[in-house]
């Protein structure tokens, strides 16, 4: 299989390849907000949408998080993305789903439930978005258990390569390929062994 590397600097909303060409876009909001705010003018015909954001904080056990994770809580989730792909076909764009801790993807166990459900929807996986402060005394162990489950993922639209590493408040935040926390010999044993199309390394 032929491997695509493309580029995405963190702070733009643009993936590009290596002639510098924009491949896909990254939305700047989530899932359930895309349809009231569907981006103009987009560059790509490939759009990508995050489900749900986090500051890499540890999640808190509010109310209001433990009714989005409730199972009263899929069934709008998926009539958003059922209304989102035939909007997005509508529009002759390809919509892409970016799973991550702080939303209903939180992590890579619900990721490949999720996924095996809906198998004609393509994912791009970000494996450091499902980081949380509290996994880091076990980041290997994390990270090798992500990459196993990811195999069983049906779509893979492209896998994200980058690091993380800890701000002033103990939160996670990004960091470029050979940076941070996940060492470049720790993606080889676990990010870099998901099958994919496309390696987007983060920068």
């Amino acid at each position: 299989m032929t491997i695509k590397t493309l580029t995405w600097t963190h702070s733009d909303r643009t993936i590009t390849d290596d002639s510098e060409s924009s491949i896909a876009e990254v939305f700047d909001g989530d899932i359930m907000s895309l349809a009231d705010n569907w981006p103009q003018n987009l560059v790509t015909s490939t759009l990508i949408v995050p489900c749900g954001h986090h500051k890499g904080a540890d999640p808190e056990p509010s109310a209001d998080l433990l009714a989005q994770w409730s199972q009263d809580s899929w069934e709008p989730f998926n009539e958003a993305v059922e209304e989102l792909v035939a909007l997005a076909a509508s529009k002759n764009t390809q919509l892409v789903i970016l799973p991550g801790a702080g939303g209903r993807l939180s992590d890579a166990i619900c990721t490949v439930t999720w996924a095996n459900a809906h198998p004609d929807i393509p994912l791009l996986i970000d494996p450091a978005r499902w980081l949380t402060p509290s996994m880091m005394t076990d980041l290997s162990d994390h990270l090798i258990r992500s990459a196993s489950l990811c195999l069983e993922i049906p779509k893979i639209w492209g896998v994200v390569l980058r690091s993380v590493q800890t701000d002033s408040d103990g939160h996670l935040i990004h960091a470029p390929i050979g940076e941070g926390l996940i060492s470049d010999e720790l993606l080889n044993r676990t990010i870099r062994t998901i099958p994919t199309q496309r390696r987007i390394e983060c920068l």
